[in-house]
């Protein structure tokens, strides 16, 4: 479908995408996916539903003039760090990406286990640390970049004088 998609769409078209991309290595699939959407939106330039649950291609087109982000909006009740919160689904579609999974809810809602989902939650929190310490390792790593480029230009300049 993505191929027809990407082959017959026009400037005209409304297009509907769902989890493009799921199924195969994390990152081919994020990979397909950003790449549809850039070329949905920066060269078709159709209207497009576009569902996924790939947090970094939410990041990747957040500052994107083409693409605007909204979620289903839900209730949350009983929220607390163990997963064991109430969701209720509003079916109201709001704007901005959403603020955070629901998987763990799902998972009991599936019948998995408590023990299993407890073990599930201390897991994506590491996924989670790991995430954020590359982030941050990458934010300095570029400050860092920078900083190194600036004093490198100030000696040239004083040496030149």
């Amino acid at each position: 479908e993505t191929s027809t998609i990407l082959r017959h769409a026009t400037r005209h078209s409304l297009v509907l995408v769902d989890e493009l991309g799921r199924g195969t290595a994390t990152y081919d699939g994020t990979a397909i996916a950003c790449a549809v959407v850039s070329e949905l939106s920066r060269n078709i330039r159709c209207r497009t539903l576009f569902s996924t649950h790939y947090h970094s291609l939410v990041e990747e087109f957040s500052t994107d003039d083409n693409v605007r982000l909204g979620h289903m909006a839900c209730m949350v009740e009983n929220e607390n760090e163990h997963g064991k919160e109430t969701i209720t689904f509003l079916y109201k579609f709001v704007k901005g990406a959403c603020p955070k999974s629901y998987g763990f809810n799902a998972a009991g809602l599936a019948g998995i286990p408590d023990e299993v989902t407890s073990v599930a939650i201390k897991k994506a929190r590491q996924f989670e640390e790991s995430v954020e310490r590359v982030k941050l390792f990458r934010t300095l790593l570029s400050k860092s970049t920078t900083l190194t480029e600036d004093v490198m230009t100030l000696q040239q300049n004083l040496t030149c004088q």
